[in-house]
């Protein structure tokens, strides 16, 4: 029988779970900030969004995340879906520490594309046990793509 998801009586998990997902993201943000100076040393394509869409742009997707996640973990929490969701999750903490700290954009790419692959299987996997849950991760995908391809763009120019 498929659980039924409720906000009114799920929402404190929600409330956790996008509280959890946006807070990591900034705490890694916070951390892996890029050092001063360090984006002036690498080609850049001109295609990179500015900070002040892909700022915006990342919180919405963040919520997206989120909500897929607590959706998933309300369905089952011990599902291939809530795992790789998780899975997911703290392999996007590493893009920015390979990217700023370690300086080396090749890492980053490593994995960005990793994340892709993981995210593509979350889609398709999710697919058939809660559709909304696929479909709020579309635009996050499509987001980590163009990462890809901006990142690998960095590692050829420079």
């Amino acid at each position: 029988m498929l659980k039924t998801i409720s906000l009114r009586t799920g929402w404190p998990l929600l409330a956790i779970f996008i509280a959890g997902v946006i807070g990591a993201g900034l705490a890694v943000g916070l951390i892996a900030a890029p050092p001063e100076g360090y984006l002036e040393t690498l080609r850049i394509p001109d295609a990179i969004i500015p900070p002040a869409i892909s700022g915006p742009l990342w919180f919405a997707l963040a919520f997206a995340f989120a909500v897929a996640g607590w959706r998933l973990w309300t369905i089952d929490p011990r599902s291939i879906e809530t795992r790789i969701w998780l899975a997911i999750q703290i392999l996007s903490w590493w893009f920015a520490p390979a990217f700023f700290v370690m300086r080396a954009p090749s890492v980053a790419l490593l994995v960005i594309c990793a994340l892709s692959v993981l995210m593509l299987w979350f889609i398709l996997s999710a697919w058939n046990r809660d559709r909304l849950s696929a479909y709020l991760f579309i635009p996050c995908l499509l987001y980590v793509a163009y990462t890809a391809t901006m990142t690998a763009a960095i590692v050829a120019m420079n």
